[in-house]
């Protein structure tokens, strides 16, 4: 029993000291915190929390997986943790992204994705690809996902290589600005094979993406905003194709009559106030 409680300790604690005290440099919320920000209080239930439980400074073997709830609402989530090899993947880390996958689908409830992630461990590729269990099933599974339940992905640090497709089969990707970025080769990778130097800004970076390639959607200064976002978005969408959008309070108000008659002034501006309803107000 102590060895559990010893093992459990250390899964949850992450990687190691001087990778948390990076993370905290970078102004990241430790991946449990951005957990419970996003979800209801206590309403987290973890799965496969001892996964690599041997090897060290692998807690959780870089991800974190459950399910939990979003204003009274069940989401199944992932959330890597950039602490533990800087987020990367290995074949435990591709099982339980997998099964979180299909734990979506089989209760057909959205899925968070809150990534931060440099991609496979290139010492452990060779055991994580090949296979029906492969890591190319996660982005088939998210391709029998989409419009069956929301897929959200909030990016706060890389995605890089093959994870880069995690965000770019989400229906909503947030990413954070200066921190975020989602490419599948890098910038030293570009100079070595055709000669050009390009910055990861412009490569991949939160800005490029959210204004000029379109792969995310809304550009955010903090973690906690990001955050904030994905609640709020989820706050708009059903839980899966067969429900329907939570109902928002409506506002009770005068109907806007608008003059036909020429040079006669038209207060328009107040058109949209009385369209938005009182939850967006509070969302923005």
């Amino acid at each position: 029993m102590s060895d559990l409680a010893a093992a459990s300790d250390r899964a949850l604690a992450g990687g190691p000291e001087r990778h948390r005290q990076k993370a905290r440099e970078q102004g990241k919320l430790p991946v449990r915190e951005r957990i419970a920000r996003l979800l209801d209080e206590d309403s987290f239930v973890e799965e496969a929390l001892l996964a690599n439980w041997l090897g060290e400074g692998l807690g959780a073997d870089g991800v974190v997986t459950g399910l939990g709830t979003v204003a009274g609402r069940s989401v199944a989530l992932m959330a890597n943790d950039p602490t533990v090899k800087a987020g990367s993947w290995g074949p435990k880390t591709v099982e339980k992204i997998l099964r979180i996958q299909e734990r979506a689908m089989t209760l057909g409830v959205p899925l968070v994705y809150l990534v931060d992630s440099a991609g496979a461990r290139i010492t452990e590729q060779v055991q994580m690809f090949p296979g029906r269990r492969g890591a190319g099933r996660i982005f088939h599974n998210q391709v029998r996902l989409s419009g069956v339940v929301p897929q959200v992905c909030v990016l706060f640090g890389p995605s890089a290589a093959g994870g880069a497709y995690i965000p770019a089969f989400c229906d909503v990707v947030i990413m954070r600005e200066g921190n975020a970025s989602m490419y599948l080769g890098s910038p030293r990778m570009a100079e070595m094979v055709i000669g050009e130097q390009v910055s990861l800004e412009e490569m991949g970076g939160a800005r490029m993406h959210t204004g000029v390639s379109g792969c995310g959607h809304q550009l955010v200064a903090s973690d906690e905003e990001g955050i904030d976002a994905a609640r709020r978005y989820l706050s708009y969408l059903p839980s899966s194709w067969r429900g329907e959008p939570p109902i928002s309070s409506r506002l009770t108000c005068s109907p806007i009559t608008i003059s036909a008659m020429r040079g006669e002034p038209r207060y328009i501006e107040a058109l949209p106030s009385r369209m938005i309803t009182t939850s967006q107000k509070a969302g923005m």
